[in-house]
């Protein structure tokens, strides 16, 4: 039935709760499973010209999003684990949902799971829900675990 899931994750108590029912979903159908964490570009007024300070260069992104990418996929990694399924990891990089329903498309994902709500709660608002766009636009059916 669901051979390959897709779970999205930002490391909040809500992903994580995602990510602790996809386990369950995989131990009991035996599917393959995809943690996807999605980094943002934080957005930052730049000094002006003259002013030492705040340097954002390719370098010093792809860190910020390695390490953000490490403790996230580590404490998602442990529901998984609880449930003794075997997983693979993934990171993003640009608007969370975009990029959650290209790896599902590419990826010919059967079904993805993601919390109701995600750690930005203001700029969800300012934004759109990340899980609402997702479950309007996916090509599969989406899982949203409050």
């Amino acid at each position: 039935m669901f051979s390959k899931l897709l779970v999205a994750t930002d490391g909040s108590n809500h992903s994580l709760k995602a990510a602790a029912t996809a386990g369950d979903i995989a131990r009991r159908y035996g599917s393959a499973v995809t943690i996807l964490h999605v980094f943002t570009t934080p957005a930052v007024r730049m000094p002006p010209a003259d002013t030492p300070g705040l340097e954002l260069d390719h370098a010093t992104v792809k860190g910020m999003a390695k390490d953000e990418y490490d403790t996230v996929a580590h404490k998602t990694g442990k529901e998984l684990d609880a449930y003794g399924v075997p997983y693979e990891s993934l990171l993003g990089m640009g608007h969370p949902a975009d990029e959650i329903l290209r790896v599902a498309a590419q990826g010919g994902y059967d079904l993805i799971v993601l919390g109701s709500r995600g750690a930005g709660s203001l700029r969800s608002f300012l934004l759109g829900s990340v899980a609402d766009k997702v479950r309007h636009r996916a090509q599969c059916p989406v899982l949203l675990v409050r």
